[in-house]
């Protein structure tokens, strides 16, 4: 029998979504101001928009000085963030529940009407330039962005969440006043809280906070890309070969989604799985080997990564063939399928222990899903999967010679290039 769960979710006039979910024995409250625009909602000359506005609603308001702002968060003794990913923005943070009512009030007000200066925007500019230059200083996260880009071309999925240099140096606030005001509207945000709360004492919070936004023509949902697997070998001066693989797979809130969760457990997921045994363990071939699924709302990629000798990277590309196409043709166990399936449930239980994955799995199900998910119902969803289930999604996308291949390494064999062909 599931058990009860004390959650509400209401609507503000202006169309505002606000999700509550109340844990009686919680002293701590998580919450968050999401926002259903990202990278993905923005032109090819306005990359980067959309992070740029996370970093600058720090700044300062007409009320308060970024250093009050700061102090004031520090005081409460929780943490407060932001991030941008493709399809969203999120202002959270998490407190002690007395401190809920300033809290709320503070990143109501920075997310909302936020008053950054030009030097403000001049010293963020900056701080974002040195953000995207670490990522290309790091071969791996280099890699997996420059490949991601490849992997949708022309498509709006393929823009960086950081922007690029280019785009950046040439916001100006202005432009991201406009950009901030088509998006930022109050049917499509959603405040999403969870821990030692009271749902009507909330409601009214929020509508006080809230309330005001003005409703306005919401911004047309972003065409779809279609994915490439595309070949992208890039000489590099480092250590090692770093290799990833994608695969085309479902989105968010595809009803398989929990089948790909199984399958990547298998794959790659933890210690225990096929490429961390065959590839770290028995043949010592790399230290860091994983897989994971990449999602938005519809579409994604299942990616693999692997960093390895350069003299040992032919090596590589033969055992992970190997182990894709062992999947692919239906050699999944029932052992595996069972221990991959328990791994899942673990990972579900132990989060339901922490307000801020409370309010963040409550949020991603009303903006994914439009409902409350009980952990009850993912899990009986992780329990009927079946090994059936498992093969016949492992054949639908894990063939080799439809992988994605891209390589940055000190030195690159052509021949690399053809190890997944058919």
């Amino acid at each position: 029998m599931t058990p009860p769960y004390d959650h509400r979710l209401r609507v503000l006039d202006n169309g505002l979504r606000l999700a509550t979910e109340r844990l009686p024995d919680s002293k701590s409250v998580s919450f968050g101001i999401w926002i259903e625009s990202g990278s993905r909602n923005e032109t090819p000359a306005q990359e980067g928009m959309a992070h740029l506005w996370e970093h600058l609603a720090f700044k300062g308001t007409e009320r308060r000085s970024a250093l009050d702002i700061a102090k004031a968060l520090d005081l409460f003794g929780g943490q407060s963030n932001a991030f941008t990913s493709r399809e969203h923005t999120c202002f959270h943070t998490r407190v002690v529940d007395t401190h809920l009512s300033d809290a709320l009030e503070i990143l109501a007000e920075l997310a909302l009407a936020p008053t950054p200066s030009e030097d403000d925007l001049a010293k963020e500019k900056d701080v974002v330039l040195q953000e995207i230059a670490m990522v290309e200083d790091d071969p791996e996260d280099s890699l997996m962005e420059s490949f991601w880009q490849a992997s949708w071309p022309g498509g709006s999925e393929a823009h960086s969440i950081l922007g690029r240099p280019e785009t950046v140096r040439g916001f100006t606030l202005e432009a991201l006043d406009a950009w901030r005001a088509d998006h930022y509207r109050p049917q499509s945000m959603l405040v999403a809280a969870a821990g030692g709360i009271d749902h009507d004492g909330f409601h009214e919070l929020a509508a006080r906070l809230f309330g005001s936004l003005e409703r306005g023509a919401a911004p047309k949902a972003p065409p779809a890309g279609t994915f490439a697997p595309v070949r992208s070998l890039k000489e590099r001066d480092c250590e090692q070969s770093h290799v990833t693989l994608s695969f085309e797979a479902m989105g968010a809130s595809d009803e398989r989604r929990f089948t790909l969760g199984v399958l990547n457990a298998i794959l790659g997921g933890n210690m225990s799985s096929r490429l961390f045994q065959e590839i770290r363990e028995r043949r010592g071939l790399a230290y860091t080997v994983y897989s994971f699924a990449n999602t938005m709302r519809t579409q994604g990629m299942l990616q693999l990564y692997a960093a390895v000798e350069p003299e040992r990277t032919g090596e590589l590309l033969e055992a992970l063939r190997g182990e894709l196409e062992r999947l692919a043709g239906g050699d999944v166990t029932p052992a595996e399928l069972e221990h991959a399936r328990d791994h899942l449930l673990s990972v579900l239980y132990l989060s339901l222990e922490s307000s801020e994955d409370r309010m963040s799995r409550l949020a991603r199900n009303h903006l994914l899903l439009g409902r409350f998910v009980s952990p009850e119902e993912t899990a009986s969803r992780f329990e009927a999967v079946t090994l059936e289930d498992v093969r016949e999604l492992a054949a639908a996308i894990l063939n080799p010679s439809r992988a994605g291949l891209g390589i940055l390494a000190p030195g690159i064999d052509p021949a690399w290039a053809e190890a997944f062909n058919p």
